[in-house]
């Protein structure tokens, strides 16, 4: 099977006053239709990034995609002009963003919202079938009385009803590709469970192929089909959840995995592991491998070469002591 999208060596690069870094530096992975490829790692660690890449939305200045490529569905984006882009934006490639009270114009319905991403992308459609359409995706998302709510503004929704919002703007265009950026920030527990199971709900019935930016570990083991594991502007491990959970790698992996509570009889009594010391400044990287000066398993190596992404315990592992290694 072919992926839909294939992104190969990406390097986005960001010039500040505290000098020149790459957020984003010699990464590739694979989505496929249908299937959900996770982005996890701690905060900085370049998943926005990486999606903002593939969109070609980030800001330059201050940043700028220095090399690499963007393959969706044969065309590589990157040598795209801007009108072709506008073209797959919101149309081919839909994106549910961080915050959606920022992300959603407080001044239009969420109706009108809904409508101007079809009004750009389907021109084929009349006023009342984009209106219909704009009816349908409220109510495909689960939000009730959805011909009553076209005419409401984001202040009168829930956190929880605006994240809904976004995800029908995301899906109306019936996009090949959906990237969630954590879509489940800042809503409580309960609706962060109703928010994933729609997305995976509407995945399932269209069919879309999905990046999902997440630092949860729990939300990539219920939707994610494979896992790209950044740390430092680096993929370090890469492989299916069942090969990421079951036989992590990377020193790193094991460490967020280790650090997630678990619920088993007598584990209350058990302090949970955390991972010493603090993220590199991308500015200032160590020689050799970036997570070195964490890693209890460091040797002389690490700290004089940076190490390849390579197979250990049957997928890839950026590590000179892969720590599931005999």
């Amino acid at each position: 099977m072919n992926p839909i999208l294939e992104v190969k060596n990406l390097r986005t690069k960001f010039t500040t006053h505290d000098g020149s870094f790459y957020a984003v530096d010699d990464i590739s992975f694979k989505v496929y239709e249908g299937k959900t490829l996770g982005l996890v790692g701690e905060s900085g660690c370049g998943k926005s990034v990486s999606s903002l890449s593939v969109m070609r939305l980030i800001p330059s200045p201050p940043g700028v995609i220095e090399s690499g490529e963007i393959i969706f569905k044969g065309r590589d984006l990157l040598k795209l002009s801007m009108d072709e882009m506008r073209s797959i934006r919101g149309n081919q490639i839909g994106m549910i963003f961080q915050e959606p009270m920022t992300s959603l114009n407080p001044v239009f319905t969420i109706g009108d919202q809904i409508e101007e991403s079809l009004k750009l992308h389907k021109k084929d459609l009349s006023g009342k079938q984009i209106r219909e359409r704009a009816i349908d995706m409220i109510r495909l998302v689960g939000i009730p009385s959805p011909e009553k709510r076209f005419f409401d503004y984001p202040h009168q929704l829930s956190g929880g009803m605006r994240q809904r919002v976004m995800i029908a703007m995301a899906l109306s265009c019936s996009p090949d590709l959906l990237i969630a950026d954590e879509p489940t920030t800042a809503l409580d527990v309960t609706i962060q469970a109703q928010i994933l199971e729609l997305i995976k709900k509407l995945q399932t019935e269209l069919n879309t192929a999905m990046i999902l930016i997440t630092h949860d570990l729990g939300v990539v083991a219920e939707t994610c089909h494979e896992v790209a594991v950044m740390y430092a502007g680096k993929i370090v491990e890469y492989g299916t959840v069942e090969e990421i959970f079951n036989s992590p790698q990377h020193p790193y992996t094991k460490g967020l995995l280790n650090s997630v509570p678990h619920f088993e009889t007598g584990s209350r009594r058990k302090k949970l592991e955390t991972i010493p010391g603090i993220v590199p400044s991308l500015v200032n990287l160590p020689p050799g491998c970036r997570f070195s000066d964490r890693c209890g398993f460091k040797t002389d190596i690490c700290s004089k070469q940076e190490p390849k992404l390579e197979t250990h315990g049957g997928h890839l592992t950026a590590c000179h002591n892969p720590v599931g290694a005999p």
